[in-house]
């Protein structure tokens, strides 16, 4: 167990890697990824949400977002339901790339359990998964909702 951080830690700075080089061939960045991503998977989806989902700052959404629509991967819409909230939609220029960022995460998921067996990757998946919802609500400060419970029907 002593190793497990440093684990970790290899694990995500070797996958950050990763995607950083190989998003930057379809020039967006690593910080916009988990954003194209969140909003091409949840149309509509509000900043505030977006926000709390992927556990990034306010801030730091509102400058993401602001590229995002310079870049014309989205489009901000108001709520008109809370005037305060914005409405985010994927482009079609977004949505083009998609398929591409599914390919370059299969890889890296690939690369990472190759020798695996289905049945160990699955056990890996959802022990990661328990793990994952331990540290949010112990470490992370996240409030995560019983229905995300891994192991939970929701």
């Amino acid at each position: 167990m002593k190793k497990l951080t440093l684990d970790i830690y290899t694990i995500s700075r070797c996958t950050h890697n990763y995607y950083a080089r190989e998003l930057r061939k379809l020039h967006i960045t690593m910080g916009q990824f988990p954003f194209i991503m969140g909003i091409a998977e949840n149309d509509g989806i509000s900043q505030e949400k977006l926000s709390s989902e992927i556990m990034i700052s306010k801030s730091t959404t509102a400058v993401i977002v602001q590229q995002l629509l310079n870049a014309g991967l989205i489009t901000r819409e108001v709520d008109e339901l809370d005037r305060r909230n914005f409405k985010l939609h994927a482009t079609q220029k977004a949505l083009r790339l998609i398929p591409r960022i599914e390919e370059i995460i299969a890889r890296c998921h690939d690369a990472m359990t190759e020798g695996l067996t289905d049945i160990e990757r699955d056990i890996l998946v959802n022990l990661v998964r328990k793990v994952r919802y331990r540290t949010e609500i112990t470490l992370g400060g996240k409030q995560v909702l019983r229905e995300r419970r891994p192991g939970k029907k929701a």
